[in-house]
């Protein structure tokens, strides 16, 4: 956080007094876990603290000693990295039949939710390579089966089988991860497959900086510097007015003579690596009515909070584990383990 703000004395005063009071609430925390009633979703989790409750505690701290985007230049740093690699990517991509396109798609989401400032496995490689050979790393060692391997039941719905062709999805809402290869080199790509498919995406990112998580704020520069190289994305974008007004919101006034389906950002309401979907802002409820697809992204969102949520509609969740205690209780596994669980919409 010190860092974030060139180290100056004034930083330094407000971290080391950041540093105390996150402290003393960690210690009155260790003695009385209930000792603050509105971090417990419920009564009747009085006593059980949550990680995500912590998380959303530390951020409140920084934030009340004006730190409100301690990760800002490592972020900044990381998707420029990603953008100048982005087009060799997607043009591996699109020499691909579309049965091993979208198995390098969802490898890619996977390999490049690495790149998480939370876990301290992940910050140690920061230290031994660059973005790109960590991320051509973690690639490498995508070998399946994963450890929740529902992608061949996912592949069929997308593709079908026997030579019967699915309807698309009318509208994805694709809950973003992290900054940097994470939203550029994972789910950007995937959300243009999406698009060329003919399905509306909804981005859907923080409200409010936590650990190094891209903002909603953030996303319309990201995605307007991944579509100087690529065509889908540029109609999509302007379709949905990213490139015109980063904010606009046309989720229920799409331009009628656009010949593309819309890209679209929205906010989730959240200041958090993890979401309570009880609590989400009224864009994010507002895109969610005609949505038939949900894909949740990355460890806090969809394994430390809704890996048992079931939803109305089709659900994909992926994440890499990247801390061994949640490896081994939630899904019986290893640091570095993959998830990808697919979940059909529930008969009507």
């Amino acid at each position: 956080a010190v860092a974030s703000e060139g180290g100056i004395d004034d930083a330094k005063r407000r971290g080391d007094a950041f540093a105390r009071a996150f402290s003393a609430h960690l210690a009155r925390l260790m003695e009385e876990p209930a000792a603050y009633g509105k971090l417990m979703e419920e009564p009747a989790a009085y006593g059980k603290l949550g990680l995500a409750n912590l998380l959303e505690l530390r951020e409140e701290c920084l934030r009340e000693f004006q730190f409100h985007d301690a990760y800002r230049s490592i972020k900044q740093r990381e998707n420029e990295a990603s953008l100048a690699v982005l087009p060799d990517l997607l043009l591996e991509l699109d020499h691909m039949d579309e049965g091993t396109r979208l198995l390098t798609l969802i490898e890619g989401v996977l390999a490049a939710n690495i790149f998480d400032w939370g876990s301290r496995a992940c910050v140690d490689l920061y230290h031994k390579g660059t973005i790109i050979e960590i991320y051509r790393m973690s690639r490498n060692k995508m070998q399946r089966p994963w450890r929740a391997n529902d992608f061949d039941i996912f592949k069929e719905r997308m593709l079908g089988s026997e030579g019967k062709k699915p309807k698309p999805h009318k509208r994805a809402l694709l809950f973003v991860d992290n900054s940097g290869a994470d939203v550029v080199l994972g789910m950007l790509p995937l959300a243009r497959e999406l698009l060329r498919r003919g399905t509306e995406v909804v981005l859907v990112a923080n409200s409010l900086p936590a650990l190094n998580d891209v903002t909603a704020m953030e996303l319309p520069d990201i995605v307007a510097e991944a579509a100087k190289h690529c065509d889908i994305l540029r109609r999509a974008a302007e379709a949905g007015g990213l490139l015109v007004d980063a904010m606009t919101n046309t989720l229920d006034g799409l331009k009628g003579n656009s010949s593309s389906v819309p890209l679209m950002v929205v906010e989730n309401g959240c200041g958090s690596p993890c979401i309570d979907l009880r609590q989400v802002s009224s864009e994010l409820a507002a895109a969610a009515k005609n949505a038939d697809l949900v894909i949740l992204e990355g460890m806090g969102r969809a394994l430390h909070t809704n890996f048992n949520a079931r939803f109305k509609c089709e659900a994909l969740k992926l994440a890499m584990v990247k801390n061994q205690r949640l490896a081994e209780k939630l899904i019986k596994g290893n640091i570095y383990d993959c998830v990808c669980r697919y979940e059909s919409a529930p008969a009507s």
